[in-house]
């Protein structure tokens, strides 16, 4: 793997494992917080978006150095990712569907966006760290095979 399409795995892996670690704060946000403290709607939103974005940025980035012809949209990233074997079926179908949420948290109302909300925080989260985790396992093989 080339040097800096590995230090920006590294660097994008860093920013999302803070996001969640900040998002934890939030594992038991209901759905009345939510609608009445808009800060704390506009910050949940905002590390959502930022996870799901640094996934996809990784997964893109891996894609590329595989010679993987690149999809057209961040849900494909995570579809070619699943059908070629670098990430669980399951984890891939999950991930891909959560990159609706981009678009989700720019254009629908707070009863709407809340349903996919809890479903992230609910299994996102968990699903984000096992992507990052099979990244670096991928990463560590990519290293000890140019050795």
């Amino acid at each position: 793997m080339e040097r800096t399409a590995r230090d920006a795995i590294i660097r994008r892996l860093e920013f999302a494992r803070t996001e969640l670690a900040d998002l934890e704060a939030f594992a038991d946000l209901d759905f009345s917080r939510y609608t009445s403290d808009r800060v704390v709607r506009r910050n949940v939103e905002r590390m959502i978006e930022n996870i799901v974005n640094s996934l996809s940025d990784i997964g893109k980035i891996i894609l590329a150095q595989t010679d993987i012809e690149m999809p057209d949209s961040y849900r494909g990233i995570f579809e070619k990712l699943g059908s070629r074997g670098l990430i669980e079926a399951g984890l891939a179908t999950r991930l891909a569907d959560a990159t609706r949420l981009r678009n989700i948290l720019a254009h629908q109302y707070l009863d709407i966006k809340w349903k996919h909300i809890e479903t992230f925080l609910a299994q996102g989260r968990s699903d984000a760290l096992a992507f990052l985790e099979r990244i670096e396992e991928w990463m560590a093989g990519q290293d000890a095979g140019s050795h």
